[in-house]
């Protein structure tokens, strides 16, 4: 039998959604659980001390804090587990009732799933001793439901309206405790890309002075030169400095070859003629324009300090091509030093970069490492880019 409506909480469904798994498998969703980091997590103090106050406050002998992705549910907080569950804080799917709250995405409660029509039948009464179940969902930092927090019990229970109200205050602090810890990543990420950066500016400068010293009549001429570089990389750091400072990576929609002419154009030791461009007419807005702005910006870096830009013969081009779905785009780099093969070891800049197509436009990025230079193909989902 379910427990009353009066207590505030839906009671538990009779059958699971048409797209159940669908919704559990969803890509958004799994991301952000990914992004929290609690599934592959040791067992925490923090969340513990959460759960054991459930099971005080409610007088139940299990409350958890489940954690459900696409096959598993993981328990990063438990009180009163026993046996290979606690030792192990997870099951697969067909032993847990956490993942309807987190399809449904609302609090659900049952007073004896032993005559329920969909829970009758999980293992999970016979081999954890779910009877009575009441679960709050609970949510990544950017909104998806992800897990549930619960508390159980082994006899049939009637649960109330200040059961709920428990459950809903812990589920809330454990969000707020993800968040918390969200916002410290966020912030330790930014310092690793300020010191990456800081370090790739000097560099940069450091072989712009050095070129232009080289090509230049006069002092009055190399003056000349570099202050217009200068000036052109003030501009570059300009385009991607929202996505450095600003959380929520907000700029103005711009042409995407404006865009790549003004992060690369500092970096052409020799003039326009290190840089081929043949793009098709596209603009970015919002987000999109940081998160490209920072790839393109890195590219031309690492051209700059170890490939084609690092030599005055040497070039980019970069091609783009529209289909349905999706734009490509393809950098290519000639006349620089010889590569031997591919690097062995994966600098920050690389890593960045991956980061950036793979999560923040869930896009493809492929690299080929030639003799004669290096060439990466960048595939985005078409809505990235406005028409």
């Amino acid at each position: 039998m379910n427990m009353q409506d009066k207590s505030g909480a839906a009671a538990f469904p009779n059958r699971a959604l048409p797209d159940h798994q669908d919704r559990l498998s969803d890509r958004a969703r799994l991301s952000a659980l990914a992004e929290t980091g609690v599934m592959d997590s040791p067992a925490d103090a923090e969340f513990d001390r959460m759960t054991r106050l459930a099971s005080t406050c409610l007088g139940v002998p299990v409350g958890l804090a489940s954690f459900v992705d696409a096959g598993r549910q993981v328990f990063k907080a438990q009180c009163g587990l026993e046996g290979k569950v606690a030792e192990t804080r997870e099951t697969p799917l067909r032993l847990s009732f956490c993942q309807y709250v987190v399809a449904h995405d609302r609090t659900l409660a049952v007073s004896d799933a032993r005559d329920h029509a969909l829970l009758r039948s999980n293992p999970a009464i016979s081999e954890l001793g779910v009877v009575a179940y009441l679960g709050v969902p609970i949510h990544a930092p950017t909104g998806e439901p992800i897990g549930s927090f619960c508390a159980i019990d082994s006899q049939p229970r009637g649960w109330t309206s200040r059961d709920v109200s428990v459950l809903t205050d812990l589920a809330a602090m454990v969000e707020t405790e993800l968040h918390l810890r969200h916002e410290r990543d966020a912030m330790q990420r930014l310092a690793r890309e300020m010191n990456h950066r800081v370090k790739n500016l000097f560099s940069v400068v450091g072989g712009m002075i050095a070129l232009t010293a080289r090509s230049a009549d006069s002092p009055a001429d190399m003056a000349r030169r570099l202050q217009g570089r200068l000036s052109a990389l003030d501009l570059a750091h300009a385009r991607i400095s929202p996505a450095l400072s600003d959380g929520r990576r907000s700029a103005e929609a711009v042409d995407l070859e404006e865009l790549v002419q003004s992060l690369v154009s500092p970096h052409l030791t020799t003039g326009p003629q290190q840089l081929d461009l043949d793009l098709p007419d596209l603009r970015l807005a919002g987000r999109s324009v940081t998160d490209l702005a920072l790839m393109i910006h890195e590219l031309a870096t690492n051209a700059a300090k170890y490939g084609a830009l690092s030599t005055p013969d040497g070039k980019v081009t970069l091609q783009g091509r529209v289909d349905k779905d999706s734009v490509r785009l393809d950098w290519r780099e000639t006349g620089g030093p010889a590569i031997d093969g591919v690097p062995s070891d994966s600098g920050f800049g690389s890593r960045l970069i991956s980061a950036t197509v793979d999560r923040q436009m869930n896009g493809t990025l492929e690299t080929t490492w030639d003799r004669s230079g290096v060439t990466h193909a960048l595939t985005l989902p078409r809505p990235v880019f406005e028409t």
